[in-house]
């Protein structure tokens, strides 16, 4: 069985609350929150969160849950009190991630099962009352920690990047000498910067047009299985349920993506960009692409870049 915390520092978020849900109680909120879990309804659980500022790997972590609730899962929705270890972990993530953790008043347990009970999980995650409502709570970034992302330069991630190594698949170890070795890239990234750059423009044009096909052909191996009509036994897929798919994992897609350059090493590159993420977020510094029967794919890669709101 896994625990994970809500507030994880990677999803810390910025005290911007996203208003609109009405839970006068923790009870409240648990019930609440098991409709729109059951039913599947993004826009009720958002309402029930206090995610409104915060970045877009934790509204993918959220909604996923919401998606598979009302999915392959039959979830249960509780409260519990808050324990010493799961508080004393918020604080222990605050301060290693520069941020505020929440003044929490108890917890939501969320338990999952899949529908042929052959996987199952808890998710423990604090809430509040915020602004005279109970919500589900997250860290919250410091003004001081924005500042910091806002101050890295994206050469400061590239160069991170290449000095903690880019796996080698002859070798099967990290190479580190990327700045001598590889061949320096121009603005634009070369081939492999202008296929991360039409392979994402397809790929949002299929998050707009709401269409898991046209997102399979665009987005690589990893979109390929991500949003296939069928699943791992060769049953149908509902077309509605891949749209909502392909809505939650959108939220985390790069798209408007610019390269200013790179390296290249063989058959990887690894890009400098800027863009933005899903919902609207900065997103920038360096990103692997590989190159896999001459197509270039950025799907499957690593990246080291920074987050915050614009």
């Amino acid at each position: 069985m896994n625990v994970m915390r809500f507030a994880l520092p990677v999803f810390a978020s910025f005290g911007v609350c996203s208003c609109g849900g009405a839970a006068s109680s923790p009870d409240a909120l648990a019930r609440e929150l098991q409709k729109a879990m059951t039913s599947g309804n993004f826009e009720a659980a958002r309402s029930l969160a206090d995610i409104g500022g915060a970045p877009a790997e934790l509204h993918f972590a959220y909604l996923s849950n919401v998606l598979d609730c009302s999915g392959a899962s039959k979830c249960t929705v509780a409260t519990a009190p808050l324990d010493a270890e799961f508080r004393q972990g918020l604080l222990d993530d605050a301060k290693r991630e520069g941020a505020q953790a929440p003044q929490a008043d108890g917890l939501i347990v969320l338990t999952m099962r899949s529908d042929d009970g052959s996987e199952s999980g808890t998710m423990k995650m604090p809430y509040a009352k915020i602004d005279g409502q109970y919500k589900l709570a997250t860290l919250h970034l410091t003004p001081a920690e924005l500042a910091r992302r806002r101050a890295q330069t994206s050469e400061s991630l590239l160069k991170q990047m290449l000095a903690d190594g880019i796996y080698d698949n002859a070798s099967g170890a990290r190479r580190t000498d990327w700045e001598t070795a590889a061949t320096k890239l121009p603005a634009g990234g070369g081939e492999p910067g202008a296929a991360l750059i039409e392979q994402t423009r397809k790929m949002a044009a299929a998050v707009d047009a709401k269409d898991p096909d046209a997102a399979m052909r665009a987005g690589g191996r990893w979109a390929m299985l991500v949003f296939a009509d069928k699943d791992y036994e060769g049953k149908p897929l509902a077309i509605e349920q891949r749209k909502r798919k392909l809505y939650v994992q959108s939220l985390r897609m790069l798209r408007d993506v610019k390269v200013l350059g790179g390296y290249q090493l063989g058959d990887d590159a690894v890009l400098l960009v800027e863009a933005r993420d899903g919902i609207g977020w900065v997103e920038r510094g360096a990103l692997l692409v590989s190159r896999d029967a001459g197509v270039w794919d950025a799907s499957l890669g690593g990246k080291q870049m920074v987050s915050y709101p614009q």
